[in-house]
């Protein structure tokens, strides 16, 4: 497998939801990202802020982030194309 889409800036690890496994839309991800004040973990599937922790640390994050991956199974919502009423 190829991927040519760029990670967003800041992320570190990036995990294939099960949604993405299924259907093979690979931007359904849990993606972690870090700053110089923290370390984040959310799903662009569900959209669920995985990490609640202010102090998280990056090991945690990644292994919450995959452990969330493993049974996500929602689809990222789609962006309306042009002219499109929804």
């Amino acid at each position: 497998m190829t991927n040519t889409t760029a990670w967003p800036a800041g992320v570190i690890a990036r995990y294939l939801t099960k949604a993405a496994e299924i259907t093979g839309d690979h931007e359904a991800t849990v993606d972690v990202s870090q700053d110089r004040d923290r370390t984040t973990a959310t799903c662009r599937g569900c959209e669920r802020d995985i990490s609640t922790n202010l102090n998280y640390m990056t090991e945690g994050a990644k292994r919450d982030a995959q452990k969330h991956a493993e049974t996500c199974r929602a689809l990222p919502r789609p962006t309306p194309t042009a002219g499109s009423t929804r």
